[in-house]
């Protein structure tokens, strides 16, 4: 999926349920296996296209893991629209935008939504982030595992 091509479903329901991940989480409970799919690609995709997470971004000087930087790109996609539209044209830069994740700077108006991490379903402890909640309730409803089942696609 190209990043133009991000359904504007995902980034409606993101928009609707934040901050509350329970909300989210419902909504991906009621939705068919091909949605949650969707959902879960357009995330990856839309994280991906930020940067290149083994390149690492720079903050403060120092580079960031891979797993840091994947994490940062995540963050902003669970944001919404917005702000990752901004981030992705380069206005602010990732780095930028890396002193909001990390809180050192102050948010503007719509900015840096901190998702509260409650879920519903105990099973999906453990998946308490908007880019990572589908993967439980895709396991719990479909008994696969998100990540195999879009390789495969």
């Amino acid at each position: 999926m190209e990043p133009e091509h991000i359904p504007d479903r995902f980034w409606d329901a993101l928009e609707a349920a934040r901050p509350h991940l329970s909300a989210l989480e419902a909504w991906l409970g009621s939705q068919p296996r091909e949605v949650l799919e969707e959902f879960a690609l357009a995330y990856e995709c839309a994280a991906g296209a930020l940067a290149d997470f083994s390149e690492g971004v720079r903050v403060d000087g120092d580079a960031w893991s891979e797993d840091g930087t994947e994490d940062l790109c995540l963050w902003v996609v669970g944001q919404g629209r917005g702000l990752w539209r901004s981030v992705l044209a380069g206005d602010p830069g990732l780095e930028d935008v890396a002193q909001l994740y990390l809180g050192r700077v102050a948010a503007g108006p719509g900015q840096a939504v901190r998702w509260d991490t409650e879920v519903s379903d105990p099973r999906h402890r453990g998946y308490q982030s908007p880019g990572t909640i589908a993967h439980g309730v895709y396991r719990s409803r479909f008994g696969e595992d998100l990540h195999e089942r879009l390789a495969d696609t």
